[in-house]
């Protein structure tokens, strides 16, 4: 069988030569890594056992392997040039003793050139008898001490592969050519055949399901359906490296790229194999899954257009047209592309059935595709490369359900790690309340970074062309109001999502200007659809123009109720039967004053129309509705918050802060207070250090500022001056503590723009900054780490302080949290460093080292409430230049299912809260654990609003 070695890739081939060369060579062969090679992809020494047979008997001596990859293969004669150019090349290198190759070390005795190049056989003018023939007379006019030289190309790699199945299945995903998945039997003997043509027929469902962006998942009520690759974009993405350099990359052809990579232990890959995406609401972590997807499934049917129908045909030919548009090719590996919403799978785990992965995915295809069985799968991830994505923890708001869903993960990367599949994992979740339950050991962690203005515009500009086909001067109309936006510093910060710039577009379709808060956006979205549903013609626009207040009140109890549902184990995927949605309606109708008959007959009504859809409220499974944006929801459940009394509002919010469930409705609850409410704002400012001082816990996590922070990223107080200020003060406080890595660009990045609107605010940030500094210890590292870290290629006077501070204090090398504040502290960052042994250091359990710091008195009980909290954390210590061991949590905590135990028990609790305040600060990392563990505990505490969710 010939293989498409093309799709290797040069740093694939390269491997390919090199397990090819250990396996027939034996195990003489060293291997080299990826880097400068000095002409060498591996060396050898010693006797070989190759050549077989041979008249003049194996290799015995030192000798070197070359790969020579061409990427864009142009035809025999054309490649054979090409390759040969090179052999002469390499000869001449060797043989120049200025070359590096040269001075590094002794010259070859056997020469083993490896190539994906079809070298023609045909005797004297074929290219096998040419290259033989240029290198022995290269090698003797060049007087090189080369005994033999030889070279596996393309046909005889093919003949390797089919000889070392081993081998052919390590890079089966890249090589195997044609319609891999109708010939599954031909290819893998009847071990997975039967799965081919079901996978495909799978494939090409899902293709055609997911080929459509609808706006009705951004609330648009005509639910206008738009091709997913004509509205594709690449977001940008970061990333830390293990050597601490901060990357930005276009995610999808990142991701397209590392997926290229064989990712078993049969590769040569080293580091975490996985991607854990973390995005806001709207950024596109849900459509970076879908076109990742779809880009497999392309890839995986492209080459059987013959066995595809007409439509399928055409969705392939569009998706590809279209990627390569935004810059993306089709991936090497033809891996095969499988997505779970993790919020139905919690749903489906609920009450601690067992229901593996790969029993809930042989369920889930055979909705579908009938007759696939997990043991069917098993043996296909044994086989065969996965993407497998995972959506949407952040929508696993049951803590038990969370720790459910997190071991099932676990257990299937086990269970993949058993088979040595080739699997590639991208997880996604919002920041808020996430504690890193991916593993960074496991997964390099992504952040979505927030749209830049012009590719914003882009993104709108393609909006409204595809809304408005046949219409440019309204397509015109709306691109040039967005550009305008993008001008004004305010609308700028709000068109930093796709979500937010898809609701601006539409908004800007009907007025000239869009608001310039979050909150103030969702609402004037939410009023122009409901204006132009209740415009149009027909009992149901009437319905909806003579029920204002009523159908509000079912969207915002909706909302709320959704909220409180989704937050219990089982109904992580939440939706309102019809009976729930009756008795809302007909409950507040009979408040209104309507009669038995009358408020029955009305509430059928309008439930009616919701089963269709109503305004944001769109049919969901089994007779029921739901939001189809969780954003769009959050902000209705905000409403229904904000519409009790100023005294119960605050037991709403004071209940709700610690939240990571609840974090967006909150903050969309105190946007409103803001612009409808102004006489509750001083009250919201004083309800913030209320909730930070509660309890010892509370003063140390430092909720409150939290939540300022996302106040000040809202701009909700961008037009009253006295209550930015206040809000950045609160917000400040987050830099006694230690931060991780997200709370940290958070901070900075609200800090930023609020020093660039407020001279007053900027003076306050540089003289907390300077002070903190001063002060020393922990204020000083925190200070110094966070600030100095994300300001350090920041421009203007702001910047220029915070650097002089920085530059001031690290020149003390006295005081070790100056020196810790001018290091990268976030643990995943020196991982490979500790793994490698290039730096000093040890490790103690973590309880070991925590201990001295508990009272005496409160050790017993410590231990009691927390038995087995801790098992299998360890904490690291690196030295540092000043001879002080500094502690280094590396080994992530597996608290999850019981971090709400915590709570259960609030004096062992604060003692933990005690224990870490007393500790130096070259604890640092032990004291972040210590917040981390109660940030966990306090984010996933239920919170109980059934008294004002229920009608």
């Amino acid at each position: 069988m010939d293989y498409d070695l093309t799709r290797l890739g040069s740093r694939e081939f390269e491997h390919l030569a090199q397990a090819l060369a250990i396996r027939i060579l034996g195990p003489a062969v060293q291997a080299f890594g990826d880097g400068p090679d000095g002409g060498r992809e591996a060396e050898f020494h010693g006797e070989l056992q190759y050549p077989l047979p041979d008249p003049e008997g194996p290799w015995n001596g030192h000798g070197v392997l070359q790969a020579k990859f061409l990427q864009r293969p142009r035809g025999t004669t054309h490649d054979t040039t090409w390759f040969l150019n090179l052999v002469r090349a390499e000869l001449r290198q060797w043989a120049n003793p200025q070359s590096k190759r040269a001075r590094k070390g002794a010259l070859p005795e056997y020469l083993l050139f490896c190539t994906n190049v079809v070298l023609s056989p045909d005797p004297e003018s074929g290219g096998i008898d040419a290259f033989k023939r240029i290198a022995d007379e290269l090698i003797k006019e060049l007087q090189l001490p080369i005994h033999d030289v030889r070279v596996w190309h393309f046909d005889q790699i093919c003949r390797y592969l089919d000889i070392y199945p081993a081998i052919r299945q390590t890079y089966s995903g890249l090589i195997t050519a044609g319609d891999v998945l109708f010939r599954l039997r031909e290819i893998f003997e009847g071990t997975v055949g039967d799965l081919g043509e079901l996978l495909a027929n799978h494939s090409s469902k899902e293709l055609a399901t997911d080929q459509w962006v609808r706006l009705g998942q951004a609330g648009e009520a005509d639910n206008q359906r738009l091709p997913l690759a004509e509205l594709a974009v690449d977001p940008t993405a970061s990333y830390t490296t293990s050597d601490g350099t901060h990357e930005f990359v276009a995610v999808v052809k990142h991701i397209i790229s590392h997926g290229d990579t064989v990712l078993s232990s049969r590769g040569t890959y080293d580091g975490p194999r996985h991607i854990a995406l973390i995005g806001g609401p709207g950024q596109g972590k849900s459509t970076v899954g879908q076109i990742l997807c779809q880009a497999y499934r392309a890839t995986l049917l492209g080459d059987a257009m013959d066995r595809l129908d007409d439509e399928t045909k055409e969705i392939l030919t569009t998706f590809t047209d279209e990627m390569q548009r935004i810059g993306l090719s089709a991936p090497a590996a033809r891996r095969w592309p499988i997505r779970i919403n993790l919020s139905e799978y919690a749903d489906a785990v609920a009450g601690g059935e067992i229901v593996s992965i790969l029993r809930y995915l042989s369920e889930v295809i055979s909705r579908r595709t009938p007759d696939i069985t997990a043991g069917q799968l098993r043996s296909w991830l044994r086989a065969w490369p996965w993407l497998l994505v995972l959506d949407g923890l952040d929508e696993v708001a049951s803590t038990q359900a969370r720790g459910t869903v997190m071991e099932r993960v676990n257990d299937f990367l086990l269970e993949a790690a058993s088979v040595d599949a080739d699997l590639l994992v991208i997880a996604t979740s919002r920041p808020q309340g996430y504690r890193e339950e991916f593993s960074p050991q496991r997964y390099v962690h992504m952040r979505l970074e927030p749209m830049a203005a012009e590719d914003a515009v882009s993104y709108a500009a393609q909006l409204a062309q595809l809304r408005h086909r046949g219409d440019p001067e309204t397509a015109e109309r709306v691109l040039r109001r967005l550009e305008e936006a993008a001008e004004e510093d305010l609308t700028a910060r709000l068109m930093t999502t796709p979500l937010q710039v898809t609701i601006m577009a539409i908004l800007l379709e009907r007025r000239e200007r869009v608001p310039q808060q979050r909150y103030r956006l969702f609402y004037d979205y939410y009023q122009a659809i409901y204006n132009r549903e209740a415009g149009k013609s027909g009992p149901t626009a009437r319905l909806i123009d003579d029920h204002r207040n009523a159908i509000n009140y079912l969207h915002e109890r909706a909302g709320l109720l959704l909220q409180v549902k989704s937050e219990r184990d089982g109904e992580s995927d939440a939706s309102l039967s019809r009976a729930e949605l009756f008795n809302i309606i007909e409950t507040h109708l009979r408040s209104e004053g309507f009669d038995d008959a009358a408020s029955s007959a009305l509430a059928t009504r309008m439930v009616d129309a919701a089963m269709r859809r109503l305004i944001l409220l769109v049919p969901r499974k089994q007779d029921s509705v739901g939001f189809d944006v969780r954003s769009l929801q959050e902000f209705m459940a905000a409403r229904a918050m904000v519409s009790e009394d100023s005294e119960e509002l605050s037991v709403v919010l004071t209940a709700t802060a610690d939240s990571a469930h609840w974090r967006n409705t909150w903050l969309l609850a105190a946007g409103q207070v803001f612009h409808e409410r102004p006489s509750l704002r001083d009250r919201l400012i004083v309800l913030l250090d209320e909730i930070q001082a509660k309890s010892e816990i509370s003063l140390f996590t430092k909720p409150g500022s939290s939540l300022a922070v996302g106040l000040l990223s809202d701009d909700v107080a961008a037009q009253a001056p006295r209550f930015l200020r206040a809000l950045t003060k609160i917000a400040l406080e987050l830099l006694e503590e230690p931060l991780d890595e997200i709370e940290s660009i958070d901070l900075c990045e609200a800090l930023w723009n609020v020093a660039g609107s407020d001279i007053a605010s900027q003076r306050l940030i540089e003289r907390v900054v300077d002070r903190n500094v001063e002060a020393g210890g922990y204020r000083a590292a925190n200070t110094l780490a966070t600030l100095g870290a994300n300001w350090e290629h920041k421009s203007g006077p702001l910047a220029y302080q915070v650097r002089k501070i920085v530059e001031r204090a690290s020149g003390n090398q006295n005081e070790l949290a100056y020196l810790l504040g001018s290091k990268v502290m976030w643990p995943r960052y020196l991982v490979d460093a500790i793994n490698s042994g290039s730096i000093d250091f040890e490790q103690r359990p973590l309880l070991e080292v925590l201990k001295p710091y508990l009272r005496p008195s409160a050790w017993e009980r410590f231990n009691r409430v927390y038995e087995g909290m801790f098992d299998g954390d360890f904490l690291g210590f690196m030295r540092v230049s000043t001879g002080h061991y500094v502690a280094l949590q590396y080994q992530h905590t597996v608290v999850t299912k019981n971090a709400v135990s915590i709570l259960s028990a609030p004096q062992a609790a604060e003692e933990l809260v005690l224990a870490a305040e007393a500790l130096p600060v070259e604890m640092w990392q032990l004291k972040h654990q210590i917040r981390v563990i109660l940030q966990r505990a306090q984010e996933r505490e239920p919170v109980n609003l059934s008294s004002i969710a229920l009608p």
